[in-house]
């Protein structure tokens, strides 16, 4: 299992729900998670790094330089996301922000965590499909 190395891609939305215009405060690729930096600056996004950014907001539409503007699809969107961590997530899985920059991985509730949404289809080891977004703050199982 390798992670995957970030690179652009067309997200094909099939859906687009909410939309929102964000500025981008590091690079940002097409088809990447992008969520607010754990520093939190005013609607300025950056790629998800699970442990680094805090809450995600959805996925770019389309590759922005820092400082420019991005749109971003987030809760309703249905459209597709890359895997990051090389292990393949099944239809129906939750899915979570990983530490490989705007990707996914499989959900799990281990620690508390933030989920971006539910695979809509099989999305192979390294490889990209189709989620719809649905934020939400998982917390640990077990936790009080």
């Amino acid at each position: 299992m390798v992670d995957t190395t970030p690179a652009a891609f067309d997200p094909k939305p099939k859906h687009l729900g909410l939309v929102k215009t964000y500025k981008a405060g590091a690079a940002i690729l097409a088809g990447q998670v992008v969520a607010f930096h754990g520093t939190g600056v005013t609607d300025t996004v950056h790629p998800c790094v699970a442990g680094t950014t805090a809450a995600p907001v959805g996925v770019a539409l389309y590759s922005a330089a820092k400082d420019a503007l991005v749109a971003v699809a987030g809760n309703g969107s249905v459209l597709k996301v890359c895997e990051g961590a090389g292990s393949a997530i099944d239809a129906g899985d939750g899915v979570m922000v990983d530490d490989t920059a705007g990707c996914v991985i499989t959900g799990t509730d281990a620690a508390a965590a933030w989920w971006v949404g539910v695979a809509q289809e099989d999305i192979a080891a390294n490889g990209t499909g189709y989620i719809e977004v649905q934020i939400q703050h998982v917390p640990q199982t077990g936790a009080t």
